[in-house]
């Protein structure tokens, strides 16, 4: 049965997309989607046509990836029409012309219900919705995400007869439903799922488990287990993110996946990759019900063989899995303790042991620094191999995202503590070799202040790659001075006061690479903010090199920071303007201002500003709400090429800058 017309309910919102099905190009010409009704016949134009390719472009497909975006619209779109035939709704089920849709009280409800129907027991609705893309700018109405999503269930029962699964109950050995399951969407299950495992509650993390193979007296245990053992692994081969799953009780289509399943993962086993699906069921009570899939749950155990704890997970202590702290189980901070410790205990074993090694190679040799080298091995040997074995600690525990970030970093700053602490060892080695070598050749006392510069850089160098680590670019104004440049310049009170210039900068960030600037009378883009200096590409495109102590200490205007641009524009008028001329030339230009949507609208005005010498004076006063110079200057002749409209239509003209002279007579 099929219900006539309807507005939709308030409920709907304007569908706001970064940009408007991306992955099937511009539209062509044949689809019109300006209004419900336009892009109802276009769509049941094309489709008759058989261009489901075209009229793709009528179906929201954001849940789709653009890559997948052509080929799921050409499929759904043809699905979509063969099931309007079935259902049989009328061609002029959709009237309405108005580009923003119907209203109700007063207010858009930016959706319009073609049909509804309830058929063999499934009820749906078929709904188009209004969609704003913003890159490029654009408003279309197209049939939503929900009836995207719904097509492919509708097409099985409706169109091809199958019978929607779920017919016999799921998982009836595991008891009753708990109200806090929820598994009417794919992220709604696998959140649900991970939410019930990361708090130790395997009993609830069953039920969103199909079990339907295992005996319904065995289902309440092994579910459990199942449970556990795929959060175990999940949690060993990288964490999962439910917020990239479908949100819809129907998912969303995906090519390679059947119509009724959602992949969330894919783990490889001995080089062989195995997906991890959630499958859809319809039940006559429960509505719509994803779940781990079938084929799924029979590999949780050949996964958890392949990466999971063996019989230490399963069976340690339900507690070690309840008690979370800093989104971390305590058995994952036991292991973090127990780590440290005993990795700490192995490196430096290890690390004693290379430099033995290392002592017995460079023995054999008739070179002097090898054995240096071994020498200052010896306690930073330790940290390298301390900070690897954290990582593979890291890698076992199955630490979350974050966690693994916050690891990751603490296991590479340790390492630079390692190379920093070998490089001052092998300075001290080096200056003592170099110092028993060099007293007949009077560099004994330059020595020390040369060890201290070195070690200072050594320093310096590795607090740089630090900074580095954690995010902060600062290592490439390094490379730029040059060691013996920085050796010679310590000394120096220039250099001193642009390394003070250049903290100051890095402090205050009045710019940054790639910013318009102008410092003093120079002009032009940053392009490298270096440890003395900063280079600037003038408008000239000459290079500009100024140093960081002179920039600390001047003006600095940085364009770019701008959040908006001027636009005050001066129109002058010949004087024969009439005054109804003038107030419609301001009326006029005040309506393009307030009706253009690059113009700020909270601050213009147009007015009348004065008498002068050769014209009447209007003056414009505006901002155009953009950073780009170059959108900018499209903007200013779009606006400028309209005022000049508005100038002419009004029966006025500009002014140019003209002088009367008076000849007086000549006497008798």
């Amino acid at each position: 049965m099929v219900v006539p017309l309807v507005a939709a309910a308030s409920r709907y919102g304007l569908v706001r997309r970064d940009a408007i099905d991306p992955g099937l190009g511009p539209p062509p010409v044949e689809v019109v989607r300006s209004s419900p009704a336009a892009s109802w016949r276009s769509f049941l134009t094309l489709a008759r046509a058989g261009k489901f390719d075209q009229a793709a472009q009528l179906l929201d497909l954001g849940e789709v990836d653009p890559a997948q975006q052509a080929k799921v619209g050409v499929e759904t779109a043809a699905k979509l029409f063969r099931l309007l035939q079935v259902v049989k709704v009328r061609d002029d089920a959709v009237t309405t012309e108005d580009e923003a849709g119907p209203e109700i009280g007063g207010q858009p409800t930016n959706a319009v219900v073609a049909a509804r129907f309830d058929r063999d027991g499934i009820i749906g609705e078929i709904v188009l919705r209004h969609v704003v893309g913003r890159a490029p700018y654009e408003l279309a109405w197209l049939f939503s995400r929900e009836t995207v999503a719904s097509v492919p269930f509708w097409y099985r029962v409706l169109v091809k007869g199958e019978a929607p699964q779920g017919a016999e109950p799921l998982d009836v050995g595991l008891g009753a439903i708990p109200d806090e399951v929820r598994r009417g969407t794919p992220r709604e299950a696998l959140s649900g799922f991970l939410a019930a495992c990361q708090a130790g509650r395997f009993g609830v993390a069953a039920y969103y488990l199909d079990l339907s193979e295992i005996p319904p007296a065995r289902q309440r245990a092994e579910g459990a287990r199942l449970a556990r053992r795929l959060m175990l692994t999940l949690q060993r081969t990288g964490w999962v993110e439910p917020a990239k799953l479908s949100d819809e009780p129907l998912g969303a289509p995906e090519p390679g996946v059947p119509e009724n399943e959602q992949r969330f993962g894919v783990i490889r086993v001995q080089h062989h990759p195995v997906e991890l699906l959630l499958a859809h069921r319809y039940d006559a009570e429960l509505g719509h019900v994803w779940t781990v899939s079938r084929e799924t749950v029979a590999q949780i155990d050949r996964l958890y063989e392949a990466h999971g704890y063996g019989w230490i997970g399963d069976h340690a202590p339900v507690a070690l899995f309840a008690v979370r702290l800093a989104e971390l189980q305590l058995w994952q901070w036991l292991g973090i303790v127990v780590g440290l410790l005993l990795s700490w205990a192995v490196s430096r074993y290890l690390g004693r042991w290379t430099v033995r090694l290392a002592h017995r190679i460079a023995r054999r040799t008739v070179l002097q620094w090898d054995d240096a080298v071994a020498w200052a091995l010896d306690g930073p040997a330790g940290f390298l191999f301390w900070s690897g074995l954290l990582i593979i600690v890291g890698r076992w525990l199955g630490l979350t995202p974050a966690a693994w970030v916050v690891a990751r970093y603490l296991c590479k700053l340790l390492a630079l503590v390692g190379v920093g602490w070998f490089l001052l060892r092998l300075v001290d080695d080096g200056a003592t070799r170099v110092r028993e070598s060099a007293k007949e050749r009077n560099l004994v006392g330059f020595l020390p202040v040369a060890v201290r510069i070195v070690k200072a850089l050594v320093v310096v160098m590795m607090g740089l790659a630090a900074l580095d680590v954690i995010g902060i670019n600062v290592v490439a104004g390094l490379g730029a001075l040059g060691l013996g440049g920085v050796a010679l310049a310590f000394a120096a009170q220039k250099t001193l006061e642009n390394l003070f210039g250049t903290a100051a900068i890095a402090g205050d960030r009045p710019y940054e690479i790639g910013d318009f600037v102008a410092i003093g009378q120079d002009m032009g883009t940053v392009e490298e903010i270096g440890f003395r200096s900063t280079r600037m590409r003038t408008v000239g495109r000459t290079r500009v090199t100024i140093p960081n102590g002179v920039i600390a200490a001047g003006r600095i205007e940085n364009y770019s920071a701008r959040d908006k641009i001027m636009f005050n524009p001066v129109l002058t008028l010949v004087y024969s303007t009439t005054e109804a001329q003038l107030r419609a030339v301001i009326d006029g230009v005040s309506k393009l201002l307030a009706g253009h949507p690059k113009v700020d609208q909270k601050e213009f005005r147009v007015r009348f500003a004065a008498f002068g010498e050769n014209s009447l004076r209007v003056e414009v006063w505006s901002w155009i709400a953009t950073r780009d110079y170059l959108e900018y200057t499209a903007v200013v002749e779009e606006l400028n090429f309209a005022i000049a409209r508005i100038v002419r239509e009004a029966g006025s003209d500009f002014a140019f800058p003209s002088r009367t002279v008076y000849m007086a007579g000549e006497k008798d």
